[in-house]
Formats: structure tokens, sequence, C-alpha cells
């Protein structure tokens, strides 16, 4: 028998180098709220059929060879030429090691004309430090990043959280993105420890002015916790591996995106940034720094004006602070009346998407340094320049909300009371996407009250409350309708009498730590009835009806299942009873 095979003759590492066998894949970087891409990192590969194929085997081999920074340059070259061909518009990742930056031998200028060659502009490449290593000396790295970012390149530091060097370096760049490590985001959905790192990475990188890039994410449960945190942007199998041709590939991509934008929305709070908007001109990328200059002259009241691409895009700020500080001095015009915009811009400004949760971008203002903090912020639309907020606008806008929740909550549980629960129906029934919504209510519970007094009573009913609230996760809404009712909306419709169940066994044991001795050994307590006749009854529980809710009903159908079915459930023998659509489980 014989067994063909094909032979790939064998190539050293020079001749991959001086031939530029490589090939370049791209893998994108997403916006999940915004539902759209921001930009692709470029990966090299060596040659089929070699050990090259591998890209750590070929860059290690490089490093030790003495030979890295003529196989970036070769990356590089094959990078920027095969994006310019891909024909899209969207930012570059490319990665470059430290130390080639630092290498006396690199070719200062080179990127810059490998750009004008293929006709993209400056602030489309973003340059990746990668292979952070202990033996760079960072004053001597933030020199050369400055040196970057005066050309208009932005920076981005890769790997956040991998070692002790990218966080010393991390503190002496100021890098427009930072990198989280994939260590910290496989599993954060059922890992609170790397939820509470990758909390303070966020709200360290956005006190310094960087945005915060989640890598290797593969599942749903990992972006909506991560989104939750507060992380701008995401890569990963989830979105996309990456390919040689991203064009190809394109128009599903964005398809998955606006479908994980639409099931995010239901998830988020109702923000109202839409109140903060300031319709404001933007200015475009070769906006020169004298002509924005004329801009904010006729334009008193404006803070900031943001930097937007020919697709509307935001892709940084130039506040005026910053105008003033290069024309505001002696010469300024002269020296940097004719720089474009785009080099003079802040490219990692904060932005953020009009529905955002109020909280969550009043985290990301208050996370920033005290020289910005108070500055003027782009809201944008799936991606889309709408104008500007404005900071004080932003907190009056809080606060208002702030004392309308306080006033519509129950005193009680300080939980949502009827209109926020109303809302919340509306707003989940409006997104068209199945969810789970329960009423909960005591068995029991008025004797109970006569029995034992009204304040034993208050207790359960702020011990169902914990329970339900320590249960509920990303997307999920709690309410208190009033007395012993509680309405519970789930965004996950999957094993859902598993959890409920879970939650009712939880509330006894609650309860069992507040009911009297006598009541717990005898299973029950005597009260009077309705009728005024006095009998045994059983020990108070938390009944729940569920319904799934599959297609769009008005709220009074949903309240119409829950009374239907409420006696139901309470004569049945867990005090629960599922309904998905009409039917029963």
């Amino acid at each position: 028998m014989t067994t063909l095979t094909s032979h790939i003759p064998s190539l050293s590492l020079a001749e991959v180098i001086d031939t530029e066998s490589l090939e370049v894949h791209f893998q994108p970087i997403v916006s999940p709220r915004a539902g759209r891409v921001i930009a692709y990192e470029a990966l090299a590969r060596g040659p089929a059929g070699t050990p090259y194929v591998q890209p750590l085997t070929m860059f290690d081999e490089a490093r030790a060879s003495g030979r890295l920074a003529s196989l970036e340059q070769s990356c590089r070259r094959r990078a920027i030429t095969g994006w310019a061909a891909q024909g899209l518009e969207d930012r570059l990742f490319l990665n470059v090691s430290p130390e080639v930056l630092l290498d006396p031998a690199h070719r200062s200028g080179m990127t810059r004309e490998l750009l004008e060659r293929s006709g993209l502009a400056p602030h489309r490449l973003v340059i990746e430090l990668t292979e952070q290593s202990p033996g760079i000396d960072p004053e001597l790295m933030a020199e050369a990043v400055r040196h970057y970012q005066s050309m208009g390149f932005a920076i981005a530091l890769d790997d956040l959280g991998d070692g002790y060097a990218s966080l010393r370096l991390w503190s002496h760049l100021s890098p427009e993105f930072v990198k989280l490590d994939r260590h910290f985001v496989h599993g954060i959905d059922n890992d609170r420890t790397k939820r509470r790192f990758v909390r303070s990475f966020i709200e360290i990188s956005h006190g310094l002015g960087s945005q915060i890039i989640a890598e290797g994410v593969e599942r749903v449960e990992e972006l909506d916790v991560l989104l939750e945190l507060g992380v701008d942007f995401c890569q990963g199998w989830l979105f996309g591996h990456p390919t040689p041709r991203p064009g190809q590939e394109r128009a599903a991509l964005d398809d998955w995106l606006a479908e994980l934008q639409r099931r995010n929305r239901r998830q988020l709070a109702d923000s109202a940034l839409h109140k903060l908007i300031q319709p404001q001109p933007s200015l475009a990328p070769d906006t020169t720094v004298a002509e924005a200059a004329e801009r904010f002259g006729e334009l008193p009241q404006a803070n900031a004006m943001a930097v937007v691409d020919h697709q509307c895009r935001v892709i940084g700020t130039l506040s005026r602070r910053q105008l003033m500080g290069l024309v505001g001095k002696r010469y300024g015009f002269d020296l940097h009346g004719k720089q474009p915009v785009s080099r003079a811009m802040n490219p990692a400004a904060l932005t953020v998407e009009v529905d955002e949760p109020l909280e969550q971008v009043s985290r990301k203002v208050t996370a920033r340094e005290h020289e910005v903090s108070d500055e003027d912020f782009s809201i944008t639309k799936n991606g889309i320049y709408q104008g500007m907020g404005q900071v004080i606008r932003l907190l009056q806008l809080i606060t208002e909300r702030q004392v309308q929740l306080a006033r519509q909550a129950n005193p009680l549980t300080q939980l949502p009371g009827n209109l926020p629960i109303r809302a919340a129906l509306e707003r989940n029934c409006q997104t068209s996407l199945p969810f789970v919504a329960c009423l909960f209510d005591l068995d029991n519970f008025k004797p109970f009250n006569d029995r034992f007094g009204y304040a034993l009573g208050d207790s359960l009913l702020l011990a169902l409350a914990e329970t339900l609230q320590a249960d509920c996760e990303q997307g999920d809404f709690l309410g208190h309708l009033g007395g012993d009712d509680f309405v519970l909306l789930l965004a996950r419709v999957t094993d859902v009498q598993r959890r409920l169940a879970r939650l009712q066994s939880r509330f006894v044991e609650a309860c069992r730590k507040k009911l009297p001795r006598q009541a717990i050994d005898a299973g029950g307590f005597h009260a009077m009835d309705r009728f005024g006749t006095r009998r045994f009854f059983p020990l108070v529980r938390a009944s729940v009806v569920a319904l799934t809710v599959t297609e769009p009903l008005p709220i009074e159908a949903i309240s119409d299942i829950w009374g239907q079915w409420k006696s139901v459930a309470k004569r049945s023998a867990n005090g629960r009873t599922v309904v998905v659509g009409r039917r029963t489980q």
C-alpha cells in the first residue's frame, strides 16, 4: 500500500522573512452595545506545513536569533497592504513588540510610509504593544509611544493583568486602549474573584482615560457579565475566528451583532440618556486646528467637539481645553494651526451609547482623571454620532431618577413599585424576546399576621424580597406590587422549574430563622380564618405562577393569566405553576 503525502520544502526563518512568505489573518474587535465592529487585529502566520505556522514558534525563534525587528517589519508590510485590499473602513490593530520600538536598527517612519502608499489615514492604525518584557525601560518605552501618538497613531496595551511587567508599563504609558488578558474573561460568569479583578481594572482604565477590550470572549454568558461590569469592547470566538478574508464574513457578523444588541437592550435599565443629547456639529479628521478654533469661536457654549469619520462614527474628541493648550500660547497658531485635528484629538475620550444605564455612564464619568472629569462626552446610537452630553446634566438626570424611584418604591422593601413594574413589563414585551413573568405571593400570610403580629409578618416579606433579589441575574427585574405580591421577570427562560424550586427552598430556610419554635415543631399554627372559625394553617410558603412569554402580549393579558393560575399554584403540592403561553408544565 502506497501512502501519498504532499511534500512542502522546508523554509528557514531567514527565507520566510526575506520572501515575506507570511499569511495575515484578521479578527474582529466589536462594540456589543453599539452592535458594530470597531476594528480588526492583524495576526501573522508562517507558511503552512512549516513550524512557523504557529506564531509563537516563529516569533520566539526570531527573538532568539536577533531577527525580531526584520520579522515584524515583514509582518507590518503584509498586514497594512493586506488590510488596504479588504476595502473595510474599520481600524487596524497592529502588533509590535516593545523591544523592536527601542531597537536602534528599527526604521523610523516606515509605518507612516506604508500607510500613505496604501491610502490609509494614521488615525485608523492602532499600535498594539505585545510580549512585554521585564527588561523594558518604561521611561524609554513611554518616549517611543509618545512619538507614535504624535503622528496620529493610537496605542493599545496587550494582556493587562498578565504579570507585573504589563502593569508596570501601563503605569508609565497613556494608551488609548487596554486589552484584558483572556485568563480573567474565561468563566467570569461563574467566578466572583475574576469579576472583582475585572471591575477594578475597568475602573482604573477609565480613570486613566483608556478604553478596555476583553479578549477571549467565547460565550454569551461571559459577554453578559463583561457588559454589566462596564467593558467597552470585546474580541473572541463569540464574534469571529481570525480569517484572511474578513470582508466575506462581515454581513453575517453584522447580523449577529444586531441580534446581540437587540437581546442586550432588554437587559439594560431605561437610561433616558437621550434627554442629555445636545445636537452639536462635529469635526472631520482632516479639519485643521485653526479651522477647529474658528468653530469653537462660533459655538461659545461648546466645551468639546466630536471628531467623526465619513460614516459619522466617533473616532475622538477635541476639547476647548486641549485646543487652547495648542493655540493659546505664543506662536501656537504658527506651530499647530495646519495640523489636522486627528493628531490633536483624544482618541480615547469618553463615548457612550444612548441606551447605556445611567449608573454605568456615571461610573465611567466619575472614574476619569480630575483634569478631565468635567469634560463633555459623545453620545452615539448604534455607533453613529448623535451629539454631546454634559456632566452636570447627567448628574441632574441621575438625581431626578433617584427621587422618582424613591417615590415609587415600596416603603418596606424599597423595591420598585407598580409604575416601574409596568414599565419593565412593557420594555420586555417590546423586545419580542422570550422572558418569564413570575408572580410570587405568600400562602397563609393573612392568618399568620393576625396570629403573630405585623412586625413578624413584615420580616417574612423582607426575607422573600432578599431571597428573590439575591438570585437575580443579568437582565432580571424584581418589583413589589404591594402586600405579599412580588413580580420577578427572568431574562433566561431555561431551567425555570429548578430555579423556582431553589428560590422556594431558600425562602423556607430564611423563614425557619424567624418563625416561633412551636410553629416550626407543629408544622403550622392555629388562627381565625376569613369566616371567624379557628383552625390549623400550614406554615407560610412562597407560591408562584410563572408565565413564559414567547410572543407579544398586552400587560393586562399577563395579569389575567396570573389571576387564572394563582389558585392552581396555591393548591399544588410544590406551590408553583409554570405556564408556557397557555399551556402548563
